[in-house]
């Protein structure tokens, strides 16, 4: 029989438990450490644990038989008689931490207690509940002593320290059991740095709830701008370690190619797509040149200006459709056309003057009433968006080119050469809507295949996370190179440009009327709540609490820098920008550190760390300013249905970020395979999909 008894342990506070601290130093002033343990059973990694210790303090004079006994069930090797883990909270309800373990041994074999830490070179299953552990902390401690020197409490100590993602984060990137020592000691000067910061913000909010007229009080009085403010000295402090401090090790600077990447062929590639819309939709006063200037100008502002740079911005399907509403209104003063630069103009500027008001006057605050449906509806819509746009692109093909011959009057008889040069005269070539829907779907197969690499047994899970994270360049060059040289024969369409048009070239301002005004006014309002609620709901994700960032929000400050951004591009009539899904999220992603764990069967994963820099903005902007040489050749070499295919591989990579598909799924689950999340065990399974 196996007894279980379990236990809800607090934190420790390093600030007020001054103990705490004091267990930590004392391990710190000689630390015994095991680095990259290769070892696959419990009872030989405990026993080298034992083995360092005795040799490193001799003067112990360790009873190596008596201390093992304490560590491990006389019964059974492989049972633990008494450990601590971690509980996390998740978007899927609490979970246990599976990545460390500390082991509590009481025993007559020490008169003092003994700490030795160990870290194993793969992960090792412990059983459920702990499958991945790579952290193993041994505390010993004697049988009889004071309450405050118990095992327990030393062991909540260290575990207190081992539940910091950060912490486990910076030891798995250390080379050496002294490099180890050396950043376990940083973490723990930074962590009880953060438990006093905490203590100190608890008090100084007690106290200016205790005395309306104190000063704490009189400073959050509402002034025009306060927030924007607020925000900008928030995220200032923060500036230069968004360019420095994630980019010094070569796993990092690793992350940020890939996601540099990811980011330029993820924006240039729809924003050509996007281009031949505009193109389309205003008779060429817009192309796919002015969507990739607008782009990269737009890109290199936020990068340096905004406060949340991993926010991605840009041109949109609903700011496309919009740009064409205004076109059809501008006809109306000119039929020409001639018009439409002079109101697209009065449009956006209106928009941007509507957006910094929003800014100046906290109104993103209300974001705090929007639940995580909200955000999760928004970002289905807009997944939903790409992939109906894709199909109707394929759509449109199939009614362009496949014609019938019963059409034009001939017999099914029809000779074939005659029935060939029927259609060719149509303008009728079946060949084109087929290898358009190839294409389509190749791009999206090779690139979900590639980003579902991460999850086979092959290589290692450092490799398998480097392929995957070139999954969408990887399934552009392939559908490129099939569409451009495996077929080569059929003529494909290629977006055209105006290569004579200056690249910045401010609106000829035509005097407009009093109503078009009046018009444009009421249309960039419109349009300022379209990028309110994206641009929040983008930044929203984004700093969603299961994504660990640390240097904080900027709302107001984003607001204000997306206004004025809009204002710049208005006046040279180039595509307006906003923060956009499913981008920022998949951006969050591709920078982040993340761990697999199996809870039931079930694979679960959680960001550990994310690399917020301002780089990855940056490069990928200035390579599509670059990039803007070779239009037309030879980015027109990429077929247009390449780029709806990576509009479908977008929207299927980004499902797995939203409950609320996952919850759409159960519909099709067999009930006993539902996965261990807090909504299937709380609320009745045939609930709980309209539940929220």
């Amino acid at each position: 029989l196996y007894h279980t008894k379990r236990k809800i342990l607090n934190l420790k506070n390093y600030h007020d438990e001054a103990r705490a601290m004091r267990d930590i130093e004392k391990f710190l002033t000689q630390p015994i450490v095991l680095f990259k343990v290769h070892h696959t059973l419990w009872e030989d990694i405990v026993e080298e644990m034992i083995q360092k210790l005795a040799r490193e303090k001799p003067e112990l004079k360790l009873d190596i038989y008596a201390t093992l006994k304490s560590v491990i069930c006389s019964a059974a090797d492989y049972v633990i008689p008494e450990c601590i883990q971690g509980i996390t909270e998740t978007s899927h309800g609490p979970t246990t931490e599976q990545s460390f373990i500390t082991v509590i041994g009481n025993t007559n074999a020490v008169t003092d207690t003994q700490v030795v830490m160990c870290l194993l070179e793969k992960p090792f299953n412990f059983g459920i509940g702990a499958e991945e552990i790579r952290f193993i902390c041994i505390v010993l401690c004697p049988t009889k002593g004071k309450h405050t020197k118990s095992a327990v409490e030393v062991a909540r100590s260290y575990s207190t320290l081992l539940a910091d993602d950060r912490l486990r984060h910076n030891l798995l990137h250390t080379h050496s059991a002294e490099e180890f020592a050396h950043e376990f000691e940083i973490e723990c000067t930074r962590i009880q740095k953060e438990h006093e910061k905490r203590e100190k913000a608890a008090n100084t909010t007690n106290a200016s709830l205790k005395s309306k007229t104190s000063l704490v009080y009189r400073n959050t009085m509402f002034f025009p701008g306060r927030d924007l403010v607020d925000d900008f000295k928030r995220r200032a402090k923060h500036y230069l370690s968004d360019y420095i401090d994630d980019a010094k090790d070569c796993t990092s600077i690793q992350k940020m190619i890939s996601a540099t990447l990811f980011l330029y062929f993820s924006l240039l590639l729809p924003g050509i797509a996007f281009g031949v819309l505009n193109q389309y939709y205003t008779h060429g006063k817009i192309d796919a040149k002015n969507v990739i200037v607008s782009q990269a100008l737009a890109g290199l502002l936020w990068a340096v200006f905004s406060g949340q740079p991993l926010v991605v911005i840009r041109t949109t399907i609903p700011v496309v459709i919009y740009t064409k509403i205004i076109y059809i209104i501008s006809l109306n003063w000119a039929e020409d056309g001639s018009f439409f630069y002079t109101f697209y103009t009065m449009t956006g500027l209106s928009n941007s003057f509507f957006l910094i008001v929003y800014a100046l006057t906290g109104v993103s605050k209300i974001m705090a009433y929007c639940s995580r449906s909200t955000d999760e509806i928004v970002g289905l819509f807009i997944s939903i968006a790409f992939a109906v746009d894709s199909v109707k692109y394929i759509v449109k093909e199939f009614n362009l080119h496949y014609c019938f011959s019963e059409a034009t009057g001939l017999a099914n008889g029809t000779d074939g050469l005659v029935k060939r040069a029927v259609d060719a005269a149509q303008g009728c070539n079946t060949t084109v809507p087929i290898l358009n829907l190839l294409l389509v779907c190749l791009t999206v197969y090779v690139g979900v295949q590639i980003f579902n690499f991460k999850y086979s047994p092959y290589l290692n899970a450092d490799k398998r996370v480097l392929v995957a994270d070139y999954a969408l360049v990887v399934a552009v060059a392939v559908g490129t190179f099939v569409g451009t040289y495996v077929f080569a024969d059929v003529k494909m369409a290629k977006f055209a440009v105006d290569e004579e048009r200056a690249l910045f070239q401010l609106v000829d301002f035509q005097t407009p009327p009093a109503v078009a005004i009046a018009a444009a006014i009421g249309l960039g309002f419109v349009m300022s709540i379209l990028f309110f609620m994206e641009g929040n709901i983008s930044e929203s994700v984004v700093n969603n609490p299961s994504n660990k960032l640390k240097k904080g929000s900027a709302f107001h400050q984003d607001m204000f820098v997306t206004g004025l951004i809009n204002a710049i591009l208005s006046i040279f009539c180039l595509p307006w920008v906003h923060g956009s899904l499913p981008h920022s999220p998949l951006h969050v992603r591709a920078l982040a550190d993340i761990e697999e764990h199996i809870e039931n069967g079930h694979l679960t994963e959680k960001i550990v760390y994310v690399r917020e820099t301002r780089l990855t903005t940056l490069c990928s902007h200035i390579m599509i300013g670059i990039s803007i040489i070779m239009i037309p050749y030879p980015l027109n070499m990429i077929p247009i249905p390449v780029l709806y295919g990576l509009f479908i591989f977008l929207a299927i990579t980004c499902l797995g970020e939203f409950q609320m598909w996952e919850r759409f799924v159960l519909i099709f689950t067999e009930q006993n395979l539902y996965p261990p999340y807090h909504y299937v065990r709380k609320v009745l399974r045939r609930s709980s999909i309209a539940s929220r």
